[in-house]
């Protein structure tokens, strides 16, 4: 009788322990479900996107503009052009390599340019994207290139409005849980990194 009594006990023990390691594998699965959700809920989305015409005030205008098209907002760590493979560095230089008139050397390109900046002929307005919270569906105007009048600006104009298709954008940026994911355009890759760093 004592035996059955100890297989019964052992029997009930045994039950409470499976019973136990079953709720503990069922709130760990239901923990990483939520977790999951919750990130999910906030999960930002940058895109670039690049035109050459304002809808809103009917003019020819290049624009190139940052839009989180997530959920959550989006903490952008930094932001940077690069022209094939290497970063921009200024856009005075940048103008002089991809827009200047051609027949012109190096130096010449870039003092052509410089000329026009300096002069207020070429007017190019831009805004900060690195160190930026935006909130979902905000967009931001990064640079704007308004249509010129002056033919010498407007060569220019339409030399960037032929190669911004080229151009390349790397983008790091975190949701509020600190996810962070490296974004490049065209490209239109995100790949999730453990932290924003500035690989050179």
């Amino acid at each position: 009788m004592k035996m059955r009594y100890r297989i019964v006990e052992l029997i009930v023990a045994g039950s409470v322990v499976v019973i136990s390691v079953a709720s503990l594998f069922v709130a760990v699965h239901q923990s990483i479900v939520m977790e999951r959700t919750l990130a999910a809920s906030v999960w930002p989305v940058m895109e670039f996107q690049h035109g050459n015409y304002d809808g809103n005030e009917g003019r020819r205008s290049i624009t190139l503009d940052f839009t989180n098209n997530g959920l959550g907002p989006a903490q952008v760590r930094y932001m940077r052009l690069l022209d094939d493979g290497q970063p921009i560095d200024s856009p005075q230089r940048f103008f002089a390599e991809c827009c200047a008139p051609e027949g012109l050397d190096a130096d010449e390109r870039l003092d052509h340019v410089g000329r026009l900046f300096l002069e207020g002929r070429l007017f190019l307005v831009t805004d900060v994207i690195g160190g930026r919270v935006f909130a979902p569906q905000q967009t931001v105007t990064f640079a704007r290139l308004d249509y010129p009048e002056d033919p010498e600006v407007r060569l220019v104009w339409e030399a960037l409005d032929s190669i911004r298709f080229q151009l390349e954008v790397e983008l790091c940026y975190c949701s509020v849980f600190d996810d962070c994911w490296l974004a490049n355009f065209p490209q239109q890759t995100r790949v999730p990194v453990d932290q924003c760093r500035i690989e050179n």
